[in-house]
């Protein structure tokens, strides 16, 4: 079984404005597991266990999404708290710009990936960037003050031409993320 998501990659200069942030945030010393900037991607669903036997046939009905999905653009920005910055529990920075073709591709994911027997998602889809999960309840009012003074936060648009299956183990020092298949959109430049 290899546990695994479907995701969309970040370039470096978002992630290293993401680090930036995550940086800034640190400093309230909050009790905080921090997402390491290179590890920050845009999930669009994941799978949990899958087998290694039906792998190749989801890369196939990836190729087959990708095949009619054409670039689109968005722009990492604003932050804040799911469920809510008095209650946080995840620190996320949110995505705006392109959200109709990000909604739609979100939703042909989930459909694709029904009979491999993944069911849709109960819940709508929020697209965000996970910077860290609290772990605790000291020195939340800084990190809450922080995430208030910087809801103007905001990186570069970057062009969104590809989707990755990764496969995810989960170590003591956090988890590491393989790529096993990139497949670019319809259009993508060379």
């Amino acid at each position: 079984m290899i546990r695994s998501f479907l995701a969309i990659d970040l370039p470096p200069g978002v992630q290293k404005a993401l680090d930036g942030l995550g940086r800034e945030f640190q400093k309230t010393d909050a009790p905080v597991a921090w997402v390491k900037a290179d590890r920050i991607h845009l999930t669009l669903k994941f799978l949990g266990n899958v087998s290694e036997d039906a792998i190749p046939e989801i890369k196939a009905a990836l190729d087959r999404i990708a095949a009619g999905t054409v670039p689109f653009r968005l722009q990492a920005a604003a932050c804040g708290a799911f469920p809510s910055i008095k209650q946080m529990r995840v620190i996320w920075v949110g995505l705006r710009g392109d959200s109709e073709p990000l909604g739609m591709l979100q939703k042909q994911v989930e459909a694709a990936m029904v009979p491999f027997g993944f069911p849709p998602e109960d819940r709508p889809f929020k697209p965000h960037l996970t910077l860290g999960r609290v772990k605790g309840r000291q020195h939340l009012r800084a990190l809450q003050e922080a995430l208030l003074a910087r809801q103007g936060f905001e990186t570069e648009p970057f062009d969104v031409i590809e989707l990755v299956l990764y496969k995810s183990e989960l170590r003591p020092e956090g988890a590491r993320y393989t790529p096993l298949h990139r497949t670019g959109f319809a259009g993508r430049p060379e």
